[in-house]
């Protein structure tokens, strides 16, 4: 009976002060870690070389939305501010920004429960993102939407609620995604930020475009005290930060070495903005930053077809159903993704219209108007019997004539026994003409980053703060993993607005 105690005792390792427990096994140096070309910091630009200093109490790296949006808070609080990019102009990418609890919203009478789009996210990375970092920014995006809204309203632009109004059998507790009205939808994206940026201008911010941040100055422990850049003439320029120096300089999608240590599953695809090299990444890094737990989360968003990203049937290259279609446009990337030639078709017969209105809302359903309609139809292919459109789709007939026979006795029965999808978006493929469009995707941006604390002050390897240096944007870590979350369709530039309006304030009133 000892013997038979002592054997189920639970052994509890002790976790040592300087990391987790021992493990045994895989050894460290049987593994030798891949030491990448970014990971080396340059050796400083020496003194001789700059020629020319400027100084404000906040230089910010960045004319994106995370970077114009904590100019314009800066320059609010008082602090002279330079805003320096690399490019000739300011950037943007979308036209979608999310907030809980904008006036917009208010006056529709949309409400969002914080506590559970908080859950909800944290549940779609898997646990990993730093949660108070996303109560920060569902506790005050409305304020920094109405903040917005004055602007773009004064500036006479148009702004709607997007999937707004749902349609009438749409239940949230429904949906095996979940989907908040959260997104207000600019048509015209460049806009919005060029409007923060002339009212910023006004009010006093310096702006230097063809300029790119190459080092931060920082000796030792010591606060950052500004960055060295350089010009489109290769002129090196200091630029001080009495108070403090804000890195908005986007992700790093296009610098194929750190998608291939960060973001290794997703490193195959181009990224659409070659602009995003991940400079200020690196900065942060060479000066003591510690970049968060890869992998990162792609934003590698799908098109099931021209038509939208409605649930119709998807099949593969062999003319096979492979998954479930009710999920959003995220979630099509990774099953497609494992298909042959990484893609799919969408199939359909001459009733999708009708039968869209009842497949929810989300990333990428367009509403198909007439006018809509009339354009998509000239795109997919469209066929008078399922053995003219398998073949026009390249397909084996065979095999994709048998799939839609199998999908349409399952709708008739209305019960999906081969990947359980919803009856009510499980509409049978019986009245010609049938349609079909291939599907598509690729990679805006990659949303991982460096450790910060709330107030987005950047972190060491010890998890103190970095004095001095502060971060928004796709600089930040911790807001996502896994994947990029579509179930609030633009949270990824409501949080460059939120983030980089606060990251403004808080570098012009903390230091």
């Amino acid at each position: 009976m000892a013997n038979e105690k002592a054997s189920s005792r639970i052994e509890i390792p002790v976790i040592r002060q300087d990391g987790p427990p021992a493990m045994t096994g895989i050894r460290k140096d049987m593994v030798p870690e891949r030491v990448f070309s970014f990971e080396k910091a340059p050796d400083p630009i020496p003194e001789a070389e700059i020629q020319g200093t400027f100084s404000s109490d906040v230089v910010i790296a960045g004319g994106g939305l995370a970077g114009v949006s904590g100019a314009m808070a800066a320059v609010e609080a008082g602090a002279q501010t330079i805003l320096i990019e690399k490019t000739n102009t300011f950037a943007s990418f979308g036209g979608d920004i999310a907030a809980v609890g904008s006036r917009m919203q208010k006056k529709l009478g949309i409400e969002i429960d914080k506590d559970e789009v908080l859950l909800a996210l944290m549940k779609y990375g898997a646990n990993k993102p730093d949660q108070s970092l996303l109560r920060l920014w569902a506790e005050g995006s409305g304020a920094s939407m109405d903040w917005l809204l004055d602007m773009t309203e004064a500036a006479g632009l148009k702004v709607e609620m997007g999937s707004y109004p749902p349609p009438a059998n749409f239940n949230n507790a429904d949906e095996y995604y979940p989907q908040y009205l959260a997104t207000h939808h600019f048509g015209l994206r460049n806009k919005v930020v060029q409007t923060i940026l002339e009212a910023a201008v006004k009010k006093g911010l310096k702006v230097y475009t063809f300029t790119r941040a190459k080092q931060l100055s920082r000796t030792g422990k010591s606060r950052v005290t500004g960055l060295i850049a350089q010009d489109k003439e290769g002129r090196y320029i200091r630029f001080q930060a009495k108070k403090a120096v804000i890195l908005c300089t986007g992700d790093y999608g296009s610098n194929a070495e750190m998608m291939a240590k960060y973001c290794p599953q997703a490193a195959y695809l181009p990224s659409l903005k070659p602009t995003s090299t991940g400079e200020g990444h690196q900065m942060a890094m060479w000066v003591g930053a510690m970049m968060e737990e890869g992998p990162h989360a792609p934003m590698s968003h799908a098109f099931a077809s021209e038509a939208g990203n409605y649930p119709f049937l998807q099949v593969n290259l062999r003319g096979q159903r492979f998954q479930n279609e009710d999920v959003p446009g995220q979630s099509y990337t990774n099953a497609w993704e494992r298909q042959p030639g990484r893609t799919a078709w969408q199939v359909f017969d001459s009733k999708y219209v009708e039968q869209s209105k009842t497949m929810g809302i989300g990333h990428a359903k367009i509403p198909l108007t007439p006018e809509t309609v009339k354009n998509l139809e000239k795109q997919l292919l469209q066929a008078a019997t399922i053995d003219e459109l398998g073949a026009k789709m390249g397909l084996p007939v065979s095999i994709f004539k048998a799939t839609v026979q199998r999908y349409n006795e399952l709708a008739h029965l209305g019960k999906d026994l081969d990947f359980a999808k919803r009856p009510d978006r499980l509409f049978p493929i019986e009245t010609p003409p049938f349609y079909a469009g291939k599907g598509r995707y690729a990679l805006l941006c990659v949303m991982g980053g460096l450790n910060l604390n709330t107030k987005l002050q950047a972190l060491d390897k010890e998890w103190e703060v970095i004095p001095g240096l502060y971060l928004a944007g796709n600089t930040m870590g911790n807001r996502f993993a896994v994947d990029y979350p579509t179930i609030v369709p633009g949270i990824s530039l409501g949080m460059a607005l939120h983030y980089g309006k606060t990251a403004g304030h808080n570098a012009a009133t903390l230091e």
